[in-house]
């Protein structure tokens, strides 16, 4: 089966969370254990290509398209440094994606025509196939920048098996009433959506409306978002579409605790304690913490923002690192407001908080590896990777029970048998200390800590799981078009 992966993020080269690495491993995993064929596209991000000095070459020209009042042509190319099986292509149009990031400029800000770059987007991919002779079995979509390829797939392709995955429906691309006239969508497909929401469409609905099967990645999520839904007409929709939900899976050679050649010490589920006791070492010494194993050690590699419950995060954690309690090493790029405090935190705590804004990869490894705890009270958490990558390591979460968090992490203070982890009941900041205090007093306990350290190592949270129910989903799909 010959599948296209439609995608706005490719790891490691074009990727700011779950999307980036999710287009990296699925569709290699389901080409290796499924016998598929995935090609990938996504846009060309001129600066970024160029940047990294990643070799192209051109393989089609498009014609030109007026797009919200802009008129442009774009190329397709064909990625050749990547270690996929498939191609990688992709769609070079300047004028819309020769900008500093992928979806928000130097100072973090959305761009404001987000919504007419994913429509030229989508109109390319639908050209491209249609008169460029690509052929595939299934198209395979991802979050509202893919609604405007279904929509035109669905009308070039009546019978082109088509799939959705939505990874945060937080994010839906909303139109006005009037962009339905500017976008190029084709024409019943934008009567659909103007019937389905006359005041107040999405390219999400879009997708939702063209796609013949809906993935959500928790089932968790999957029950929230037709919750948080009902009522619009994302939520009839989606009522009608019936979304699956599937876990995302890790890469394990990537985050493997006993991997050599890494600036961890190697470990396993047998040898956990000690592992991570010298692991938590060299982190204090690396990092310039206060260099004492027994002070619990709490590691964080996320983005910082409120949807991450980042504010709660901060605002919980602060008298525990001002008083010494703990330590926190905190990964990934804050939203400004959140610099501050963080910024604010660690000149009261300078040898307990430990702050790199930017994702490193050897940091990454030694903090994961580290860690007692990893804490994660997020508002919005459709599946979460970091959890099940801190179960690889052995390191405990404490998390809120929302979305994928609910499917993942089972309470071991009521579940002592086969939990790994701490729920935090609230939304708020004192609720998130007194779940982070009770786990601090948990670990007191040596010998149920080890045992829980092991029982979540072995834990299968692989791509390979995964991709058997994606296979799952695509049969049933290529079936009912036969």
């Amino acid at each position: 089966m010959k599948c296209l992966y439609v995608t706005q993020e490719y790891a490691p080269f074009f990727a700011e969370g779950g999307l980036g690495l999710t287009s990296a491993a699925l569709p290699a995993a389901l080409d290796t254990l499924h016998g598929t064929h995935h090609d990938l596209v996504l846009p060309y991000y001129t600066r970024l290509v160029d940047g990294a000095g990643l070799r192209t070459e051109q393989v089609f020209a498009l014609p030109e398209r007026q797009i919200a009042g802009h008129r442009s042509a774009a190329t397709v190319h064909r990625l050749l440094d990547h270690p996929h099986s498939g191609d990688v292509f992709l769609l070079r149009a300047d004028s819309w994606y020769d900008r500093a990031g992928l979806y928000r400029d130097e100072q973090y800000r959305p761009f404001a025509d987000e919504a007419a770059r994913a429509a030229f987007f989508g109109w390319c991919v639908a050209e491209w196939l249609a008169v460029g002779g690509r052929s595939y079995s299934l198209v395979h979509g991802n979050d509202w920048q893919s609604g405007a390829a279904l929509a035109h797939l669905r009308d070039r392709f009546p019978s082109l098996p088509l799939l959705l995955t939505i990874h945060n429906g937080l994010y839906s691309g909303a139109l006005d009433a009037d962009d339905l006239l500017t976008l190029g969508l084709p024409a019943r497909q934008a009567g659909l959506l103007r019937r389905h929401a006359p005041e107040r469409p999405s390219l999400l609905l879009a997708g939702v409306l063209a796609a013949d099967a809906v993935v959500t990645c928790s089932r968790g999520y999957a029950r929230e978002l037709l919750d948080e839904t009902r009522g619009t007409p994302l939520g009839t929709a989606l009522d009608r579409a019936r979304p699956t939900g599937i876990v995302f899976g890790v890469d394990e050679e990537l985050w493997h605790p006993g991997a050599l050649g890494r600036p961890t010490y190697p470990f396993d589920a047998a040898t956990v304690d000690a592992g991570k006791r010298v692991n938590k070492q060299a982190v204090q010494k690396r990092l310039c913490l206060t260099e004492d194993d027994s002070v619990p050690l709490i590691g964080i590699c996320s983005r910082v923002v409120p949807e991450k419950g980042s504010d709660l995060l901060l605002e919980a954690l602060a008298p525990l690192l001002v008083r010494g309690s703990v330590q926190l090493v905190l990964m990934g790029p804050a939203e400004r407001g959140l610099q501050t405090a963080i910024h604010r935190l660690a000149e009261q705590a300078p040898t307990q908080l430990v702050y790199v804004p930017h994702f490193d990869q050897d940091i990454a490894w030694l903090t994961y590896a580290a860690a007692d705890l990893t804490v994660m009270p997020s508002r919005v958490e459709p599946c979460g990777l970091n959890q099940l990558i801190a179960y690889r390591y052995g390191t405990l979460p404490v998390v809120t029970p929302v979305g994928g968090l609910r499917d993942t992490v089972t309470d071991v203070r009521t579940d002592p048998a086969t939990g790994g982890g701490f729920l935090i009941p609230e939304h708020t900041a004192q609720s998130v200390r007194a779940t982070v205090l009770d786990a601090l007093d948990w670990m007191k306990c040596p010998g149920e800590l080890t045992k829980a350290r092991r029982r979540v190592m072995v834990q299968d949270w692989s791509w390979a799981m995964t991709a058997g129910e994606y296979a799952g989903v695509h049969a049933r799909l290529t079936e009912r078009a036969a």
